[in-house]
């Protein structure tokens, strides 16, 4: 084999080399990628969670302040009834 074509040889399989390297390294940071979409999601429901319950205390605390002020406007009633 001629210098010239073993040279060519090698720069070909340099380049095979380094476009099998590249090709495994996007494979592997695209499986991170699912992997942190994943835990992502996860935390998204987590926070949607939170947010509901955050809500629907909101909403308690807001029932229980209104009946506390009608109790209270009850109460004056009947005192200024007597």
């Amino acid at each position: 084999m001629s210098k010239a074509k073993t040279t060519l040889l090698l720069i070909i399989f340099f380049l095979l080399g380094a476009l099998v390297d590249r090709a495994f390294l996007y494979y592997e940071q695209g499986e991170r990628n699912k992997e942190l979409l994943k835990e992502q999601e996860s935390s998204k429901e987590d926070y949607q969670m939170l947010i509901k319950k955050f809500e629907r205390v909101e909403e308690e605390l807001k029932f229980r302040m209104m009946m506390d002020s009608l109790i209270s406007d009850s109460v004056k009633i009947n005192d200024a009834s007597l």
